[in-house]
């Protein structure tokens, strides 16, 4: 944001320029001309935050952040505009919610999650059957009793 200095000195040069150029005044010309050189002295480059070499393969993003706000004012129309956005959003996920299409893909996703776990239930208790399997006589087709030796002959 601009200052008030600075948006001053902005008037002054086009006051100079239009009063000046256009209608003669050298008075005025001056004042633009000397309010144009101070306001060019008095920029800054921007500061150097990074110097780094690229190796071969690696890329740089450049994006914009914009600043937080300065003032007092800034802040709070921020925090309104947050606090309008945040309510927007409530509202759409509410009325998604609502929607018959929302509920019916909840509602095929539980089914599907169910059938998952029954699936998953099924594998689990396949061990069981395994066990049970290698408790068979080899000899014979009858399963043995856990606590009794195999019957040599």
């Amino acid at each position: 944001m601009r200052s008030y200095l600075d948006r001053r000195v902005r008037q002054l040069i086009r006051r100079g320029l239009r009063a000046g150029l256009i209608e003669g005044s050298n008075v005025w010309l001056s004042i633009g001309a000397i309010a144009w050189l101070l306001r060019f002295l008095s920029r800054r480059d921007a500061a150097q935050v990074s110097v780094q070499e690229l190796r071969v393969g690696e890329s740089v993003i450049v994006s914009h952040v914009p600043a937080p706000p300065s003032t007092k004012r800034g802040r709070k129309k921020a925090a309104r505009k947050a606090a309008a956005l945040a309510e927007r959003q409530a509202k759409l996920q509410a009325k998604l919610e609502a929607s018959r299409r929302y509920q019916r893909a909840r509602a095929n996703a539980a089914r599907a999650e169910a059938a998952e776990e029954e699936t998953s239930g099924r594998i689990r208790t396949r061990p069981a059957k395994l066990e049970r399997k290698r408790r068979v006589s080899r000899r014979s087709s009858q399963p043995r009793p856990e606590g009794e030796p195999e019957a040599r002959e």
